[in-house]
C-alpha cells in the first residue's frame, strides 16, 4: 500500500474532544501540547481505522465523552494511491461499536483490508519482558499488515475457544460438540500460525536487505513444549481382607504367578538341592526340588523337614 495516508480525520464526542478536525496532505504529523490535551486521544481515533479495540483497548463505552456519554464517532477519509475510501467507526450509548466502509455496513476485519495500522507506544515498553500474549498481540497486529484475513481467523479462533471453555464450565458431556470445536480450532489454529510464521520471514528477509545503523533483531516463532508422559508404573493390588492363608498356601491377589524360564527353574533347584544337603538329610519326599518356590528367600521345606510332609508348595 505505497502512498497510503489519511487526508482528513473528524473526531465527535470521543475521550476530550467535543469536535476535532484535521485536514492532513500526506506528510509526517508531529502532535505537541500540554498533558491532557488530548494528543492520545487523537492516536486512539486512529488506531480504531483498523481491527481491534485500540491502542489503549478500551470498551466501546468508555471512549465516549464525559458527561454527555451519547456515543461517539470517528470518520476518516483514506487516500491509498488512486483510490479513496471513506472510513466511519461510531457506537451509540450502550451499543457496541459498528463500522462503515465507502457508506455501507461492514465488519471490523474488513478494515484490515483497506487500512493497516500498527503502533507502538510508551504504554507498551514492558511488551519484551512480560507475559507471551502481548507480544502475540502485536505480532498479529505486524500480520495484518501482510494477511488481511488473519483477523476472521483470529477471531474464528477465538470464538470457537470461548465456546469451548462455556461448555467445559457448564460440564457439557457432548463428544461430538466438543469435536467440532476442536476441529475448528485446529484448522483456525494452522492458519494462523502459517500466517505468522510468513510475516517474520518477510520481516527477516527486509531486515537482511536493509541497510541500517540498527541492530537487527532475531525473530522466531517458540511454541510450548509438550511435557514428557511420565511412565506410570503398574502397582498389583493388596491380598483382599479375609483371614490369613493356612501354612502352605498363598494369599490370594489378583497378580498372576510369575513365569520362570528354564534357566531360573535350574538355579532354583541347585539351591534347594543344597539347602537339603546341608540341613534335611531326611527330605526324600520332595520328589522335584524344582517345585520350591521360595528359594533364594530360605526354603521352608529345607528349614523344617518335616513341613515337606504336608504335600503344601512353599
Amino acid at each position: 500500500m505505497a502512498g497510503l495516508f489519511l487526508t482528513d480525520l473528524t473526531l465527535s464526542h470521543f475521550r476530550s474532544h467535543r469536535r476535532a478536525v484535521l485536514a492532513l496532505d500526506g506528510r509526517p504529523v508531529a502532535l505537541w501540547g500540554p498533558n491532557g490535551a488530548g494528543k492520545t486521544n487523537v492516536l486512539e481515533a486512529v488506531s480504531l481505522l483498523s481491527p481491534g479495540r485500540g491502542l489503549r483497548r478500551a470498551g466501546a463505552e468508555e471512549l465516549a465523552r464525559r458527561p454527555e456519554a451519547i456515543g461517539w464517532k470517528v470518520s476518516a477519509v483514506l487516500r491509498a494511491g488512486a483510490a479513496v475510501h471513506e472510513l466511519e467507526t461510531t457506537a451509540e450509548d450502550g451499543q457496541p461499536r459498528a463500522v462503515r466502509i465507502d457508506g455501507k455496513a461492514a465488519p471490523q476485519a474488513a478494515l484490515a483490508r483497506v487500512c493497516r495500522v500498527v503502533w507502538l507506544v510508551p504504554s507498551m515498553d514492558r511488551l519484551w519482558i512480560e507475559a507471551a500474549e502481548g507480544r502475540r498481540r502485536f505480532l498479529d497486529r505486524l500480520v495484518l499488515s501482510f494477511a488481511p484475513h488473519h483477523a476472521e481467523a483470529v477471531l474464528a479462533y477465538e470464538k470457537a475457544m470461548r465456546e469451548r471453555n462455556r461448555l467445559l464450565k457448564d460440564m457439557v458431556r457432548d463428544a461430538g460438540w466438543y469435536a467440532a470445536l476442536e476441529a475448528q480450532m485446529a484448522e483456525q489454529g494452522a492458519l494462523i500460525q502459517g500466517n505468522r510464521a510468513a510475516a517474520l520471514a518477510r520481516i527477516a528477509a527486509a531486515q537482511a536487505a536493509s541497510d541500517t545503523a540498527f541492530p537487527a533483531a532475531d525473530l522466531a516463532l517458540v511454541g510450548p513444549r509438550m511435557p514428557a508422559i511420565p511412565r506410570v508404573r503398574r502397582r498389583w493390588p493388596r491380598p483382599l481382607p479375609g483371614p490369613r492363608p493356612r501354612p502352605g498356601r498363598r494369599a490370594y491377589t489378583d497378580r498372576p504367578a510369575p513365569r520362570r524360564s528354564g534357566r531360573q527353574l535350574r538355579r532354583q533347584g541347585r539351591a534347594c538341592r543344597a539347602m537339603f544337603d546341608r540341613r534335611a538329610e531326611g527330605a526324600a519326599d520332595l520328589a522335584d526340588p524344582r517345585q520350591c518356590k521360595g528359594a533364594g528367600r530360605g526354603c521352608r521345606r529345607a528349614a523344617d523337614p518335616a513341613a515337606g510332609r504336608g504335600g503344601g508348595a512353599s
